[in-house]
């Protein structure tokens, strides 16, 4: 008899920890999907990162579209940096384009030219 009460009582405690377990992937689901999946909203939401490019170890450049403005957010483990707003002309650019039709393809937008073009205009 005391093993059968022995037996329950790890058969309970892991049932306790599966049911930990399973809470914990359903709840990081759950946020994952609710809040967007990510720091920023995906595609279709109010804030879209065009483009990101790493500059060192957690240090990386983002292009992002907050609602009509153009953002170049500069991006450390300390947070967020405004370095510029862009022009909507230079917004536009980084933003994805239609499939091209035909034989004439337009390449995406060169990182490095507008980045030059910045500099440049400062």
């Amino acid at each position: 008899m005391y093993y059968w009460s022995q037996i329950l009582s790890v058969l309970g405690l892991l049932a306790v920890i599966l049911l930990v377990l399973a809470g914990a992937y359903w709840f990081t689901r759950w946020a994952g999907q609710s809040m967007g999946g990510g720091l920023f909203i995906t595609r279709g939401g109010r804030f879209q990162v065009l483009d990101r490019a790493s500059i060192g170890r957690d240090q990386a450049l983002l292009v992002v579209k907050a609602g009509q403005r153009y953002l170049l957010l500069g991006s450390t483990p300390a947070g967020l940096t405004l370095l510029t707003e862009l022009t909507r002309e230079e917004g536009e650019s980084w933003e994805p384009s239609a499939p091209p039709e035909g034989p004439e393809q337009k390449r995406p937008p060169d990182f490095r030219a507008l980045m030059q073009r910045l500099k440049e205009k400062k």
